[in-house]
């Protein structure tokens, strides 16, 4: 149920009988020269309108911006503090708390708001006594899909082939193929010896550290992989698992008991 499109009795009814609500954290962001800057937007609000179907569960309208500055440099990307996207989404989940929601769960497909959303979760715990869960769509997609991708160029990275086949078959007038680049081999290094895996991560070893760069820094076109490859019957793959995998998540998300 989106609680966005029926009347407020029909939640009323809803909270008789459940207090858990899914509350997708998207971006509006650039992703790469060949996909809309709304591609996480609707990838993330769609797959949790879908899990909250086969839930049975209140879905949340989907929160449209995120702390993106590291895509900055990039036209149409909208970016805003760590601290306003915790203080935003904290002070609509508290409202929401008062009205007998009791468990959080936040569908989220980006990086930035991690941080901001354990804060949150945390909050409603002390002030509510509610429950705070976050699952990563992109994550799950990576985990679950079992798919096999034709590039081994950062397949699921940032606007590459998973995410773009996943756009070809859920949102196929955000995609814009005969735009796709592919990028150059490899992403560039920031020194010998280490290699760049995304915008706040490089591979040194058997393991990596942390240097907080902006993705223009290594790859200009905005892109970590390529997308060359990436088909709606592969998207299909991937969503449908993710999307099945989510659902079975919150379902034991609503059911948690961590105070016993």
């Amino acid at each position: 149920m989106r609680t966005d499109r029926v009347p407020y009795s029909d939640i009323a009814e809803y909270l008789k009988r459940e207090d858990t609500i899914l509350i997708p954290v998207g971006a509006v962001e650039q992703y790469g020269p060949h996909l809309a800057t709304g591609t996480e937007l609707r990838i993330c609000e769609k797959i949790a309108t879908d899990v909250g179907e086969i839930a049975g569960l209140a879905v949340a309208p989907v929160v449209p911006f995120n702390y993106s500055v590291m895509f900055v440099n990039y036209p149409g990307t909208y970016t805003a503090k760590m601290a306003t996207v915790e203080a935003y989404v904290g002070e609509v989940c508290d409202g929401l708390a008062s009205q007998g929601f009791k468990r959080f769960f936040f569908v989220n497909i980006h990086a930035g708001s991690l941080g901001p959303l354990e804060s949150v979760s945390r909050m409603l715990r002390a002030k509510h006594g509610a429950y705070g869960g976050l699952i990563d769509v992109f994550s799950v997609m990576r985990d679950v899909a079992g798919v096999t991708y034709e590039t081994d160029q950062a397949p699921t990275g940032h606007a590459s082939e998973m995410t773009t086949s996943v756009a070809l078959h859920m949102c196929p007038d955000h995609v814009f193929m005969d735009r796709v680049v592919a990028p150059p081999k490899p992403l560039r290094p920031f020194v010998e010896g280490v290699r760049t895996v995304s915008s706040g991560k490089v591979a040194l070893g058997k393991s990596s550290f942390a240097v907080f760069s902006d993705i223009v820094d290594y790859t200009p076109l905005g892109m970590q992989g390529d997308a060359t490859h990436s088909t709606a019957e592969k998207g299909e793959i991937i969503y449908n698992a993710a999307r099945d995998y989510i659902a079975e998540a919150a379902q034991k998300f609503s059911k948690m008991v961590l105070d016993a």
